[in-house]
């Protein structure tokens, strides 16, 4: 299990993906499971030996603390005005805001933040509102450019640890 790499890319940080199809539901019953890489998002199959709940989701969460700016994007009624929050994680397909901006779910946003001093801001072209819970916004990315993109990988391969799945 200690050699299980992302068989795209060669990184060791994968984890279990969510079972949707029938044929992953199949499959699981070999002990057969889809696993997604977290940094170039390639999602395989492979033995595992042993029987695992299905997970919630397929990638990772970082916790961080970035500063963000955001607006509402393509909206006929947008006024341009952006807001401010706190990202307090971050995958490579989406991340949490805490703010207390009157944001709705499904509403489509731009964002941008910056993770160091030294760094320059990355931004996020279009994410779509998935959840708001207590001041949690919940957004998936839709539309980001490729560098943007290369450095969210970056951040996520630094700050996450390694997920081999252990055995028990």
């Amino acid at each position: 299990m200690s050699d299980l790499h992302c068989p795209t890319c060669g990184a060791s940080k994968i984890r279990l993906a969510a079972r949707k199809s029938l044929s992953d539901v199949l499959l699981s019953s070999l002990t057969i499971y889809p696993f997604r890489c977290q940094l170039c998002a390639d999602r395989f199959r492979t033995f595992l030996g042993r029987r695992t709940p299905n997970p919630r989701r397929s990638f990772e969460r970082v916790e961080v603390s970035f500063p963000v700016w955001f607006k509402s994007r393509r909206s006929p009624t947008s006024s341009g005005v952006g807001y401010e929050g706190l990202i307090d994680n971050l995958s490579i397909r989406g991340c949490r805001i805490r703010s207390t901006a009157p944001i709705r779910i499904g509403s489509r946003l731009e964002l941008e933040f910056q993770y160091s001093d030294n760094s320059f801001p990355v931004t996020i072209e279009e994410a779509v509102v998935r959840s708001i819970v207590d001041g949690a916004i919940g957004l998936r990315f839709t539309k980001l450019h490729r560098s943007d993109e290369r450095r969210i990988r970056h951040i996520v391969d630094v700050w996450l640890p390694e997920l081999l799945p252990s055995r028990r």
